[in-house]
This record gives structure tokens, sequence and C-alpha cells, in this order.
């Protein structure tokens, strides 16, 4: 005999749950920001790619004791009873362990959780002052340990060393292009409260140290300074205060003039003479700007020497595209050099073939304005440029830059 029940809802959903959790179901990896402040520097600013760290694998390090769980459902009190997800603990792991950094974190069995005791140099200190590692999420100071704080894409998350004696966490606003030699006007604020910050510093961010910008005034009561900048390029600008987190970075495109670059207009004129003479016959020519603007790499550090076990498998690239432009393709290159030997990276081969020292061979990655490429493999030894150009309907092409839209780097 056949015997049909039915089941409340209520119950169907706690069943279901129930299953998930017990066939290990996950959250797909999102993309969040990622930000870490050590005590003298940025050991890194950028996008990292996390999900929930279950275990196993689990997340081993000198201090834990063996490995366990990072994953929401299996920390703090939830007893996985809540779906697993990618969460601040998980997305600092990943980070360190993509840029090389020392990472370690004590398990502690009666919070289900870590405690972050050392990232980079920079190891948790007890003494009288309690310099220890804490987080922020979208500004936000957490009461929770960070395996418990599940994110949710495009989330930005801040880890700062000494966290907890430092009362405002900076956030620094400003126009994105510049002219050079031009003064432009930046803001600081505390991230937290959105109160302005007086006595901040501007400082220009190179490879992680910041170093006060030369005639800069601090930020006056409003929390305003005025900057000028006179090297064409691009330029990172962080703000730092006694008692505070250093601010994020604000990328500043400076430019010549009207030199084509950042979104400025190129002005010709319809004859060879100069301009104003009689003879010239006409109005000056603007040129208009390329309608894609800006292209910028991610995945790699400028500069950066990677262990080979944690050399890049993911190529990644964002592209600015004004309201008016239009995007066709977006192409990358990558050339390794090992002694006197030189490589370029085939789209069409997926894999690296020989080719004469400095040859740029760009592929398409698509036409999208940011993208992830998977390398097949680890990238063995050797010093590596990557390039990435956009081209918009009218044939525009952006310029590689050095440090935005070309980087250097190195595996070893």
């Amino acid at each position: 005999m056949h015997v049909s029940v039915r089941m409340p809802p209520a119950l169907c959903v706690a069943l279901l749950v129930a299953l998930l959790v017990g066939t290990g179901a996950k959250a797909a990896p999102i993309t969040v920001n990622v930000r870490v402040e050590g005590s003298s520097k940025t050991l890194f600013e950028g996008p990292v790619s996390t999900e929930a760290i279950p275990n196993p694998p689990g997340i081993s390090t000198e201090s834990s004791g063996g490995p366990h769980p990072c994953d929401v459902a299996d920390n703090g009190t939830n007893g996985g009873f809540v779906p697993a997800g990618p969460n601040a603990t998980s997305a600092l792991y990943d980070a360190a362990v993509t840029s090389g950094l020392a990472f370690n974190a004590e398990w502690f069995e009666s919070l289900t959780d870590f405690d972050v005791t050392q990232v980079g140099e920079d190891v948790a200190n007890s003494g009288k002052n309690g310099e220890y590692w804490g987080y922020s999420v979208n500004y936000t100071t957490a009461g929770v340990g960070g395996c418990q704080f599940q994110l949710a894409p495009g989330s930005e998350v801040l880890w700062a060393y000494n966290y907890f004696n430092l009362p405002h966490l900076l956030n620094l606003t400003g126009p994105s292009a510049a002219n050079a030699g031009s003064p432009i006007t930046v803001h600081v604020a505390d991230g937290q409260t959105g109160s302005a910050i007086a006595g901040a510093a501007i400082g220009e961010d190179v490879a992680g140290v910041t170093t006060t910008i030369p005639g800069s005034p601090l930020t006056n009561a409003e929390g305003n300074a005025t900057v000028t900048l006179t090297h064409a390029g691009a330029v990172k600008l962080k703000a730092t205060h006694v008692e505070s987190v250093r601010s994020s970075g604000l990328a500043v495109c400076v430019h010549n003039g009207n030199d084509g670059t950042c979104g400025t207009q190129v002005v010709t004129y319809a004859c060879a003479a100069a301009p104003g003479s009689v003879s010239c016959g006409g109005p000056p020519v603007i040129v208009p700007p390329p309608l894609v603007d800006i292209a910028s790499v991610g995945g790699v550090k400028s500069g950066h020497v990677y262990p080979r076990r944690h050399a890049p498998r993911v190529l990644k690239g964002v592209v600015k595209v004004p309201l008016s432009g239009t995007l066709k393709d977006v192409r990358i290159s990558l050339e390794r050099r090992y002694g006197k030997r030189c490589f370029a990276f085939s789209g069409v081969r997926e894999r690296f073939v020989r080719a004469p020292c400095g040859a740029i061979r760009f592929f398409s990655v698509g036409d999208t304005e940011s993208f992830s490429y998977l390398l097949p493999a680890t990238l063995p030894a050797g010093r590596y440029v990557y390039d990435i150009e956009a081209i918009d309907n009218a044939g525009h092409t952006t310029k590689l830059v050095g440090g935005v839209s070309h980087v250097v780097f190195y595996v070893k």
C-alpha cells in the first residue's frame, strides 16, 4: 500500500538546508576588494577571488595545530546549520597566498574560529599596546571572527595591524584625472562616520610605501587639501594620519595638457602654419578623445617577485569606458624572458612559444569591461611582461602605461 505524506513547508526548508550542509554544498567563488595595511606599508591592495574553505582542505598554519574550516557554516555558533560561504578570513588568506605574504593564525576551539597573528612581517604583539590584527567590511568593524562574516560580491575588506588602537579608518576621495603641474583638491574623511579628518598628509604610494608629496599641505578642518602632481602617468595617492589606518589608494591619471590621455582632447590646426597665423585659414580642429579611456591590468602586482608555487594563474583586467563609448575588443599579451631566451603566450595554442625578445603578441579576451583569463598551468621561473589594450568601434587603442596597462613581474 502506498501512503502519501505532506510535509509542512518549514520542515521542507529545514531538510533542504540539512541536505545542502551534509553534502558539503557551498557558495561559488566571489570577487571582493582586499586591502592589508601593515605597520609601515600597504602589504596588499586589489581584487581577490575567494570562496568558503571547508575542512578538508581547511586552513593549516604554524600555530593552528592542524587544518580547520573557514567557511561560515562551521565557525562560531553556526554548527553547520547555515550555508557555507566566503568570508573575511578566507579573503585575507587567499590574498596572502596569491601575493606570497607570510600568514599565521591561531585556532581557538572555544570560538571555533581563527585569530590572525601574522601577515607579512607584522606579528601580533600582546604587550602593553595590544597590537593585534583586526578587520572591517565596508568600513564597519565586525563583532564576530573573520570566518563568521560572510561576504557579498564587491565587498571592501580591510585588515590592518594594530587595528584596535587606530580609531580612524581613512577614506580618500578626489578626481580621477589631473593636469601635470595644476593643483587638485582631495578630501579625507573617517570611513566609519564620514567625518572630515584634519591634519592628514597626502602621499604617493609606490610599491606599498606611501611618501608624502613635497610641498603639499595637510588637510584643513573640512578635510580638504590641494595636491600638485608634476609627472604624467598613473599615480596612486594615499592619506596618512596619526592614530589612523592609512587610506585606500586613489588612482589618478595625470596628463600633459590636451595630450589625448586621461580623456583629454588633442587640438590640431587646419594647416601647418603657426597657431594664430592669418594664413592658417581656419579654426582649430579638435580631435575627439578615444571612446575607450583607460585599461588596467589585474591579478598581478607591478614589480612583485612571486615564489613559483604562488605564481599567478589568473590574468585580470578592467577597461573604463565613457558613457558615450563603445568597446570593440580587449587584448592582452604575456611575454616571458628566461636567461637569453624569450617566449610569448599564444592565445590560440594556449602555451608559450619562442619569440623575439621585446615582442608584444596580443590576443583577444573578449569585449567586456572586466575579464579573467585562466592560464593552463603555473608560470615557470622568469621575468614577465603583462600588457593590456582596448579598442573602441572608431579604432582608437589605449596606450600602454607603466604600472597600469604595462606591468613587469617575476617568478622564482
